[in-house]
């Protein structure tokens, strides 16, 4: 007698035993796996799907400062200007117009022009600017003939000034500029202006190239100045 008819070991499985074990074998693995799935998709979806009232912030919190429509920020725009208004004016001082006044509403607002202002070479319809200075510049009188003696035999005299008291464009400072009839602080510093671009005067009738000055200011200067050495 065998050890297999003894009962000792067990037969070993035969060939349609081990087909049984495998097909339930992968069974069992595909209900683990599709388990498994279920369980990752459902979790998957818990993530995905919210409450959309989950996702919008709690009353009172802010991301940031909010902007205006247009993206700007919002700033107090001034409607009113603070000139300085200096020079031949009745009152220098400190005025406040409204916010696109021109210099015009400047000069009244500082009680007008004064008698000696000299308004020519102003642009009074310029527009102005928050905590700008403006100048009224003082007209300068023309120089006054000193008295000649009476002499027994009368000689022919011209109104122009002497060679030696011309002022000479080419070398004249600003002050000496403003020594000239018709000429106060905006007209002489348009001559220097000038004379620094062109290069210097070679005839006293470029003058009139100059802004600001005229043919009647011209007539009123020729007999003054000069382009000499």
């Amino acid at each position: 007698m065998n050890v297999e008819q003894l009962g000792l070991i067990d037969p070993p499985p035969t060939p349609e035993e081990v087909r049984r074990q495998m097909r339930a074998y992968l069974v069992r693995y595909v209900v683990l796996v599709a388990g498994i799935s279920l369980v990752i998709g459902g979790l998957i979806g818990r993530l995905t799907v919210q409450d959309p009232a989950a996702l919008t912030p709690a009353a009172g919190w802010q991301s940031g400062p909010s902007l205006p429509e247009g993206g700007a920020s919002s700033r107090p725009v001034s409607s009113s200007l603070q000139i300085y208004v200096s020079g031949a004016v009745a009152r220098p001082q400190v005025v406040e117009v409204p916010a696109g006044s021109i210099l015009a509403d400047a000069l009244a607002a500082a009680g007008g022009p004064a008698p000696e202002a000299d308004l020519e070479g102003l642009n009074l319809a310029a527009p102005l600017a928050d905590h700008q200075h403006v100048h009224i510049p003082t007209r300068v009188p023309p120089p006054t003939a000193t008295p000649q003696p009476a002499l027994a035999t009368a000689t022919p005299t011209s109104e122009a000034a002497s060679p030696e008291a011309r002022v000479n464009l080419n070398t004249a400072t600003l002050a000496e500029l403003l020594t000239l009839p018709g000429i106060g602080e905006t007209r002489a510093q348009a001559i220097l202006a000038y004379r620094a671009e062109h290069g210097p005067f070679t005839r006293i009738e470029e003058l009139q190239n100059v802004s600001g000055i005229g043919p009647a200011t011209y007539e009123k200067l020729a007999p003054y100045v000069t382009v000499g050495p």
